[in-house]
């Protein structure tokens, strides 16, 4: 092996240059294995998603949406969806001409605050003074979308545990009929 098949090895013998080679190699295996692991575990949320009945294309482009770095990206891409849906007559069920820039500032600072509160994001970060008229509104969506996600958390995962107990009982022969009956002590 020549040590010059490195793009910067000229200067490494072949054993130096299989050593740097190796040592890199190495480090990228390790990665990746962690990397298939990590992959693994997200591939297991999705699938979790899936079976409690979201779509999961919802949740990539709910992930885009909180990752992006201009929103406009993506207000001007659904404008250009909802031309294209005309083209082919799809009912639109909204009106077609979205006023996103002309949204009063209190119902914006409203939305985005309900948006901070189910993205659990912390209360200091309102982006207004909380002195403001938009600065109570966001802070009082957050609150509110705290309250119900909390809740409707609670209830979601209350039903999740009731359907996984019947299944598993449906699996095991078990329709609950047999069971003694509860102590009132």
């Amino acid at each position: 092996m020549s040590a010059k098949i490195g793009h910067n090895s000229s200067d490494l013998t072949a054993r130096q240059y299989r050593a740097l080679y190796m040592q890199h190699f190495n480090a990228i295996l390790a990665q990746t294995e962690v990397c298939k692991a990590e992959n693994a575990a997200r591939l297991k949320l999705r699938k979790e998603a899936k079976a409690d009945g979201i779509i999961l294309a919802d949740i990539d482009f709910g992930m885009r949406c909180a990752q992006i770095e201009d929103p406009q990206v993506i207000t001007d891409e659904k404008r250009r969806q909802l031309e294209i849906m005309k083209f082919f007559a799809l009912p639109l069920g909204t009106q077609g001409e979205f006023e996103l820039d002309r949204e009063p500032i209190v119902e914006r600072a409203a939305r985005e605050g309900e948006y901070a509160g189910y993205a659990a994001k912390d209360r200091d970060s309102n982006p207004y003074d909380v002195n403001s008229e938009p600065g109570r509104a966001w802070a009082a969506a957050w609150d509110d979308a705290q309250a119900n996600m909390l809740e409707d958390l609670r209830q979601a995962m209350e039903i999740r545990r009731a359907k996984r107990e019947a299944e598993a009982n449906a699996a095991a022969g078990d329709d609950g009929e047999n069971d003694p009956p509860e102590d009132d002590e």
